[in-house]
């Protein structure tokens, strides 16, 4: 990853954090059945792909070619039940893998890489995917008048 790339990729991991920090606290919303109808589901949402593409970046860092299966974000969302827990824990936890985030990519050689689901990637392109995902979510929350 050349240096331009890190920073840009630096950039819209803290744009995101300040952006996503500054949402109002919302209660949860079970009549929410998508992201784009509560900020509460989509800060769940967020946390969840964050979340499992974490473990997935740990274990590139942590071990050569790496293979590692996962949940899909989704079915992470669903089993822990996120749509019902507190604004306050999906909030601070964002926040503290954020964190962690912006310093692995900051510190760490963002092309090692490995599997997850048995498809070949690297701690950059999941950085990127990561970036991407939320603003298309930031976007969808926007357009829709939510925040």
């Amino acid at each position: 990853m050349e240096q331009a790339e890190r920073t840009m990729l630096l950039g819209e991991l803290e744009n995101h954090r300040d952006i996503i920090a500054r949402w109002p606290k919302c209660e949860p919303d079970p009549a929410a059945d998508k992201c784009e109808y509560s900020l509460h589901r989509t800060l769940a949402h967020l946390r969840a792909c964050q979340e499992q593409w974490r473990v997935v970046v740990e274990a590139f860092l942590n071990r050569d070619d790496a293979s590692i299966t996962i949940l899909h974000p989704w079915r992470h969302f669903v089993v822990h039940s996120y749509e019902l827990l507190p604004w306050d824990e999906h909030h601070s936890k964002f926040l503290l893998d954020r964190s962690w985030w912006i310093q692995i990519v900051g510190e760490v050689n963002c092309n090692r890489g490995g599997k997850w689901n048995r498809r070949p990637d690297t701690v950059e392109n999941l950085t990127i995917r990561l970036v991407n995902h939320e603003a298309h979510h930031i976007q969808a929350v926007v357009k829709r008048g939510i925040v």
